[in-house]
């Protein structure tokens, strides 16, 4: 998941949780107003430093999408798979030719 996705989760949840919490505590419209924001700002503030810290112990190297690599791999299993289907479609005609010509066999006498 993004970093961008966090930070969009933390301000949704930090909203809707300070909104329940200021409900409960608070009476007064503007302290429910005043607690909602104060908790969407903390929950905020902590989520930036844990996607912060995140990212200064990434190794980016690490996590480049080698793309040649993956395509040459995708090409080899997809010429497995057809090799082997054509292995099996092979097998199954001299079944049916073998089914047959023991019906044909199985008629005649």
């Amino acid at each position: 998941m993004k970093q961008e996705n966090y930070m969009s989760f933390s301000i949704v949840a930090g909203f809707f949780l300070g909104l329940v919490i200021s409900v409960i505590k608070f009476d007064t419209p503007e302290l429910i107003i005043l607690g909602t924001v104060v908790c969407s700002i903390i929950l905020y503030l902590i989520t930036t430093c844990c996607v912060s810290f995140y990212m200064m112990f990434l190794d980016y190297n690490q996590t480049k999408f080698n793309k040649e690599k993956l395509d040459s791999n995708l090409n080899y299993y997809r010429n497995e798979f057809d090799k082997r289907e054509k292995e099996i479609l092979s097998v199954r005609q001299y079944l049916k030719h073998s089914i047959n010509t023991l019906n044909e066999d199985n008629d005649k006498q």
